[in-house]
């Protein structure tokens, strides 16, 4: 989509020996792809552009020439009028630096006459006690002329730099340089009336001296190249540095030659920015005549990259800013505040926002689907499962439909119930109320038939308990089957099993005086009655040795009603 694409950025540059000029340049590719100058006349006494009312229709027709759309961002780059490296205290806060910056404006002839517009920045290598900046300055009114004619051809002004910070942009994003940070270098700067000699450390700047010169056609050769190294040789004497370069925008002076006459303790690279490129610094497209090409000067692509170069410069000085006033405070986007925050509503800006905001609610939505897929799911196997009950419930009633509530009587079913059980109803009441004292049960059988076996310490516990048996069913053919004294025995085997006993009660066992008894309407076992009578006439024996005669008193069992 068109909307989330940046708006086309051109650079336009005032170069002294070439007019003005206008290119855009593919970041990513190096490649120049529009290019084209006019002839503009540059007052280099007064360091500024002769008739603005001719820059702005020589800048309208270069811009119909190569097709530049309305509403493309344009990076202005102009001669530096003055470009300063200094260390200021850091404790001076904004407002303070400026003053300081403007008070030393004050000795340069240009800003004498007029009002200055400052841009300053604050270096990396700068220090707890001080903070080492690079400005740069050129007239308001100039500057403010120059926005007013670039609105009014309907295009965007984004910044204003100065030569020296552009030429550098250029050496860096053609790699031309070494800017490791541990390299220290010397970079000069030659043009029609100035050299500038410009310690660096890696890719930020360490001081900037400025020394005039008087060089010229009329001039031979020797002399104007005598004249560039005597003044500068004192200079780079005390700078050593890792290498020098050499970079020469006049085309009275030709960095390669000038690079050879130089004595320097370390190795010299050189770059033409003059008429003797020999080749084009950048790429350039089909559409651009290599003749051409070589002119294609150093500050017009520092301007042309500036806006894609910004994560890469350590300076990026913009004269275009809050000191020209409401010309500038017009053009900017509104800024919404939030507390110790501010936000620039630009489109790019206003296009991140979008996208962010898309990305919340899209976040959001997501969530809540999820949420609801979940709850719905689950709600889903509630009725899936109470479907099953409703379905079983129905089938459970379709499979019972001949069966009528009137063919269902309480009453009867209870008495049904009681009628198959009362057997076991009337011994679980017997066994629940009627123990007499000093009786008690070892086995309790109930079913089809009965059979119940215990033990008393006297005949009279054992009557009274078969009677109520008796008692509560009269018709019952339950009989006392069995009764006699407890075997000594078992007694002893019983003790015998036992994890801790003593003689005592082993002598208790053996002269054991209590009884044991079977009640049951089972059919007597033929085996069990003989074993029986023989255990009665061994007792009987055992009892007349021991001159007992509870025995002999006992009833017979079929006496007993």
């Amino acid at each position: 989509m068109d909307l989330f694409k940046k708006n086309i950025a051109v650079g336009v540059s005032v170069t002294p020996e070439i007019g003005l000029e206008v290119a855009q340049i593919d970041f990513a590719s190096q490649t120049v792809l529009k290019y084209g100058s006019r002839q503009l006349n540059y007052d280099n006494n007064r360091k500024e552009i002769a008739d603005l009312d001719i820059f702005k229709e020589t800048l309208q027709d270069l811009l119909f020439d190569l097709q530049i759309p309305k509403g493309s961002e344009i990076y202005l780059n102009l001669p530096a009028i003055t470009f300063k490296v200094k260390d200021y205290p850091a404790s001076l806060n904004e407002e303070q630096l400026t003053n300081a910056i403007e008070e030393e404006l004050l000795e340069h002839p240009i800003f004498k006459e007029a009002d200055p517009a400052i841009d300053a920045v604050k270096l990396p290598n700068s220090t707890i006690q001080f903070n080492k900046i690079a400005y740069t300055a050129a007239q308001k009114i100039m500057l403010i002329e120059i926005a007013m004619q670039v609105k009014d051809l309907g295009y965007k002004l984004a910044g204003i730099d100065a030569s020296v910070n552009s030429t550098l942009n250029s050496l860096i994003y053609k790699d031309r340089v070494d800017v490791n940070p541990s390299t220290s270098w010397v970079l000069l700067l030659v043009d029609n009336s100035f050299c500038r000699i410009i310690p660096m450390q890696g890719r930020n700047y360490v001081d900037c001296f400025e020394e005039k010169v008087s060089i010229g056609e009329v001039l031979g050769d020797a002399e104007n190249y005598a004249t560039v190294v005597g003044t500068i040789k004192p200079i780079l004497k005390n700078l050593p540095s890792q290498y020098l370069c050499v970079v020469s925008k006049t085309n009275i002076i030709s960095a390669e030659v000038l690079a050879g006459q130089l004595q320097y303790n370390a190795p010299i690279i050189h770059q033409e920015a003059n008429a003797f490129a020999k080749t084009p610094f950048l790429d350039v497209s089909a559409g651009i005549d290599d003749s051409v090409a070589n002119l294609i000067s150093l500050d017009v692509i520092g301007a042309a990259i500036n806006r894609d170069f910004g994560d890469n410069s350590t300076a990026r000085l913009n004269l275009y800013n809050m000191s020209l006033g409401d010309v500038y405070l017009m053009e900017q986007p509104p800024v919404l505040k939030f507390g110790s925050l501010s936000l620039v509503m630009s489109l790019e800006n206003m296009i991140k926002v979008i996208i962010g905001l898309f990305a919340i609610f899209l976040v959001i939505n997501i969530i809540a689907f999820s949420v609801i897929n979940n709850v719905k799911s689950k709600q889903q196997a509630k009725i899936a499962e109470l479907d099953k009950k409703i379905a079983d419930i129905n089938q459970f009633l379709k499979d019972n439909e001949s069966v009528s509530a009137e063919l269902f009587d309480e009453g009867d079913e209870i008495r049904i119930g009681l009628l198959h059980n009362k057997n076991i109803y009337t011994y679980f009441t017997i066994v629940g109320t009627e123990i007499p004292k000093k009786l008690w049960l070892t086995s309790l059988e109930l079913g089809d038939n009965t059979t119940i076996e215990g033990q008393a310490d006297n005949l009279e516990s054992v009557y009274s308990f078969f009677r109520n048996i008796k008692d509560y069913d009269p018709e019952s053919p339950i009989k006392l089957q069995k009764l006699g004294l407890a075997a000594i025995g078992s007694n002893l085997q019983a003790i015998s099993d036992s994890e801790s006993f003593d003689t005592d009660s082993i002598l208790t066992s053996m002269n054991a005086d209590y009884y044991q008894f079977k009640i049951s309407d089972a059919p007597e076992i033929q085996q069990e009655n003989i074993s029986k009578d023989k255990n009665k006439k061994n007792d009987k024996s055992k009892a007349g040795k021991k001159g007992s005669s509870k025995l002999s008193e006992l009833p017979d069992i079929d006496d007993i009603e």
